[in-house]
């Protein structure tokens, strides 16, 4: 069995192929940028990726860190990439639009406020204290996601 940091890699390369093959430029970063991915380019376009590569496990996901759960809740161009390792598939959806469709939030927004005031104080926390915070929201999926592969593959 191979450990979480090589499953990572084969994930990342997968979709690193996959959006090379669809003539994007990539550019993996640095993992303090606040996400666990890399930016695509093509024709000017930026679109940022956050990969979650699942060996067998496929029904919950952790975003971790102040700065990836900002830019997924409050950054528009923010896609997930779901790579289900042992089916080689990739499964790509916008972040933001696919948590709330899983957590089956309502249409009332107003817990976002809350989140970037809670998010505000932490960042704020942190500078005056010194301490580093790690923040990490755990979504538990309403549908794993080879569940959603196999119905939409029926159709």
């Amino acid at each position: 069995m191979q450990d979480n940091s090589s499953i990572e890699k084969i994930g990342t390369g997968l979709v690193c192929s996959l959006k090379t093959f669809k003539g994007a430029k990539i550019e993996l970063v640095n993992r303090r940028s606040g996400f666990n991915g890399f930016s695509v380019y093509k024709n000017g376009k930026i679109r940022k990726i956050e990969v979650k590569t699942m060996q067998r496990a496929d029904k919950w996901i952790a975003i971790n860190g102040i700065r990836a759960i900002d830019k997924l809740f409050f950054e528009r161009d923010y896609w997930l990439y779901f790579v289900l390792v042992t089916e080689n598939i990739i499964v790509v959806t916008k972040g933001l639009p696919f948590i709330k469709k899983q957590l089956k939030t309502t249409d009332d927004i107003a817990y976002l406020a809350d989140l970037e005031l809670w998010m505000k104080t932490t960042k704020r926390l942190s500078g005056v204290t010194g301490f580093t915070f790690t923040p990490k929201i755990n979504v538990f999926l309403s549908s794993p996601i080879r569940t959603l592969v196999k119905v939409t593959i029926r159709r």
